[in-house]
Parts: C-alpha cells; sequence; structure tokens
C-alpha cells in the first residue's frame, strides 16, 4: 500500500463491495486497516489497487447524533438481519489545511460485521451533505459542552 508498505491480511477480514465505491465501482475487495497514531480515524484500504484508500470513520465520534433510516431492500444485498450487525463509517477529506476536514455524511459505508459485505448508501432525502465540517463541529460540541458547564456553575 502507499500509506504502510507491505502489509498482511487475514482472508476474512476482507471486506467485499458487490457494487463498489461510489465512483469506484470496479473495485470489490477493501480491508479496513486500524493504526494506534490514526485513531479515531481508520483506512478502507482496496486489496486490488494498493494506491486506492479512503480516510473513514465511524460518524458518532464527531457527530453523535447522526441517524441512518434505511430500507430493508436498500441493504438486502448485504443480508443484513439485524441491525446490530452494521457498522457505520463516512469518507473524510483531510486538505493540506486540517481545519477544512470534511465528512461525507450523504455517503455512509455500511458493513454487515456477520459476512463483511458492504454498501455504500447515497442519503437523498436527509439533511446530511458530502462535506460536513468536522472542525465546526467540535467547535460546537465544545460550545454546547461549555454552555452546559456555566448553566450548572450558574444554578
Amino acid at each position: 500500500t502507499r500509506q504502510f508498505g507491505t502489509i498482511e491480511v487475514n482472508e476474512q477480514d476482507i471486506l467485499q463491495i458487490p457494487k463498489g465505491l461510489l465512483g469506484f465501482e470496479g473495485y470489490e475487495h477493501f480491508v479496513l486497516i486500524e493504526t494506534q497514531d490514526c485513531l479515531p480515524f481508520r483506512w478502507l484500504q482496496c486489496t486490488e489497487a494498493p494506491e486506492l484508500a479512503f480516510v473513514v470513520v465511524s460518524p458518532v465520534v464527531f457527530f453523535p447524533d447522526y441517524r441512518v433510516a434505511v430500507h430493508a431492500k436498500e441493504v438486502a444485498d448485504i443480508e443484513v438481519a439485524d441491525p446490530h450487525d452494521v457498522e457505520i463509517y463516512v469518507v473524510v477529506t483531510i486538505p493540506e489545511r486540517l481545519e477544512e476536514m470534511t465528512a461525507n455524511l450523504q455517503g455512509p459505508i455500511l458493513i454487515n460485521t456477520r459476512n463483511k459485505k458492504v454498501k455504500q448508501l447515497v442519503l437523498t432525502d436527509s439533511a446530511y451533505s458530502v462535506a460536513h465540517s468536522i472542525v465546526r463541529q467540535l467547535e460546537r460540541t465544545h460550545s454546547v459542552a461549555t454552555h452546559k458547564v456555566t448553566t450548572v456553575q450558574i444554578s
């Protein structure tokens, strides 16, 4: 890989994306790579093209109220039987100026942890966009937390 050099992965860790990711439909096999120095971010690394990798994160890390409403037919192809078997990730864009880092909340990636099948959704009827500012969200969260502390102290 470009980021990690040569790595070995267990076959049972390979994720199968039958329809590929948006814009990368020809690539169907990926693996999630987690390193301590990158947490909470992970890498969604393509096993077929070493130069193809995406930074992803669980959206609730930065957007705790993030919710995805999905119809059963939308996830039938990854055979989701129990919502608890699904992990959700979003692609993160990290430009040179880190304060401009964004998360694509409109195109979540759903992973069925039981069978390792994956699907990317496009949320068309939602308030989410493809470029939610992570830094602004952290500032909002900090402001709310500070306000709550101030309110508690005043009481």
